[in-house]
């Protein structure tokens, strides 16, 4: 694995809403969503990389697997303005519905799709370019069919694109427990993703498409004891589901030590495995949580990944549980308390 690629995963960020859920085929909206300027600035912040999220349906016919007209060229097109702007690119196959990942017919499509894919992009430098296989397969209780399936991905992708570094993950949505249950590759130029969200009832307070104990949690602490959820409890009496989330939050005291002890599983397996990690998502919900407290999650967070030289992409550069960019006078406005929480200059 060069070492130069891994330097670029340093510090990063999703682009989630280009090439995910766009507009119904928006000319407009694929040709200019991100500026070349605004990519610019997403350099002068700090970022090396950017992990471009590509929804199956936006790229991929279903039934045959070819990509759809038009699309690889208006992707390429994007990639091509990040590396102008100096970032390099991760790109994510961004699936989401689980019903689709374990249709046999819809896998065929995806691993036909990416070896077109693979060669197309094979143009990119490899320095500059890495293709992810798929977004947190979930295959729960199917973690043997997951395996089989991401060897095929990985495959498609290397003969279509055979210097380019590959990233995937394990199942169980992509999580560190996932991580374990994944088999190796025998290609070596591989990074293992796994993604992170804990502690869930920080990290989702309010979030109203999730599991309902967290929808009614507000002014969530970070760190956690359960002196600081104590204010909490009163108005959470007729709700014991979300009650009882937040007491044992109180009673986990989540801090860095905390966060350090949920990675150190994930990285003993790659350092037994001797290969490189990348954590490609995490992140706070912003709507109902204090500023400070995402502040202090967001650096433990990102002081724990660097301690341990493991490059990260917070989720999101245009979703709400990171940097949160919006346009204000034409310009793209971050949130500051995350961006300097991580180490970037907004």
């Amino acid at each position: 694995m060069p070492p130069s690629r891994l330097a670029r995963l340093a510090t990063g960020t999703n682009v989630c809403l280009w090439f995910r859920s766009p507009p119904k085929d928006s000319p407009k909206h694929f040709a200019n969503y991100i500026s070349a300027a605004e990519a610019e600035y997403m350099a002068r912040m700090g970022l090396k990389h950017v992990r471009l999220c590509v929804e199956p349906s936006v790229i991929m016919a279903r039934a045959s697997g070819d990509i759809v007209p038009g699309r690889g060229e208006q992707l390429e097109a994007a990639i091509e303005r990040f590396h102008r702007a100096g970032l390099m690119v991760v790109v994510d196959i961004h699936n989401t519905n689980y019903d689709d990942e374990i249709d046999p017919k819809w896998q065929d499509s995806l691993v036909r799709c990416w070896g077109l894919l693979a060669a197309r992009l094979s143009r990119f430098d490899p320095e500059w370019t890495i293709l992810e296989t798929i977004n947190e397969p979930n295959f729960c209780g199917r973690t043997d069919e997951w395996n089989r399936l991401d060897a095929r991905l990985v495959a498609a992708i290397r003969h279509g694109a055979p210097r380019h570094t590959i990233i995937t993950s394990g199942p169980d949505g992509g999580s560190v427990d996932g991580l374990k249950k994944l088999k190796l590759l025998p290609d070596r130029n591989v990074i293992y993703s796994f993604h992170c969200y804990d502690p869930f009832p920080f990290t989702h307070q309010s979030a109203s498409w999730t599991i309902p104990a967290v929808r009614p949690l507000h002014d969530v602490p970070y760190p956690s004891s359960p002196e600081a959820v104590k204010p909490l409890l009163a108005e959470l009496q007729s709700k014991p589901d979300a009650k009882q989330m937040v007491e044992s939050y109180g009673n986990e005291r989540w801090n860095k030590g905390s966060l350090a002890a949920r990675f150190r599983e994930g990285i003993e397996w790659g350092a037994k495995n001797h290969v490189p990690l990348y954590c490609g998502e995490f992140g706070v919900y912003a709507a109902r949580s204090k500023p400070a407290d995402r502040a202090r999650w967001f650096r433990d967070f990102g002081e724990v990944l660097a301690e341990n030289r493991i490059g990260w992409a917070v989720w999101g550069w245009d979703e709400c549980f990171g940097l949160d960019r919006k346009m204000v006078d034409g310009k793209p406005v971050v949130d500051a308390v995350v961006a300097r929480s991580l180490g970037l200059k907004p």
